[in-house]
């Protein structure tokens, strides 16, 4: 009877053992490796951008991480044409704005800096709306004032 109760014990225990919880995320070098990464590939060829973007693409639909939503933020955040998707970017980096550690101070700082140029984007495109607008009055204007000479 002793053996059967043992073997389930060592049973059980080593399926406990197995279900071991992954060792904490180190932030401050989650950080540091996440702003190597993106000054490296903002100084890169449009390839190696590429590259680095499909390739924490792959890692964060692979495993939905922190260190792999901030790092696809980041990169997603730069302001180069092969990587810039500030929505996408902003998604990634939102549910990472509240948490208290440096991942989050990063993420608070990049999705401040996203929001500033989305805003700055939009009052360009205003201020283009009306320089348009002020062309067609100036055109309208300048027929008038020939129609009048005729």
């Amino acid at each position: 009877m002793k053996f059967p109760s043992l073997l389930l014990s060592l049973c059980l225990f080593l399926g406990a053992c197995s279900h071991v919880p992954p060792a904490p995320v180190d932030e401050n070098r989650l950080v540091l490796d996440t702003l190597a990464l993106a000054q490296k590939t903002a100084a890169a060829n449009v390839e190696e951008q590429k590259r680095e973007l499909a390739s924490a693409q792959q890692a964060y639909n692979r495993e939905r991480s922190l260190g792999n939503r901030l790092r696809l933020g980041v990169l997603l955040a730069l302001p180069q044409p092969a990587l810039e998707d500030k929505s996408r970017a902003l998604a990634l980096l939102e549910p990472l704005a509240g948490h208290a550690g440096p991942a989050g101070q990063l993420a608070t700082l990049v999705q401040g800096q996203l929001n500033e140029r989305l805003k700055e984007g939009r009052r360009a495109q205003q201020l283009k709306e009306q320089l348009d607008e002020l062309k067609s009055i100036e055109r309208q204007l300048i027929e008038r004032s020939r129609k009048g000479r005729q």
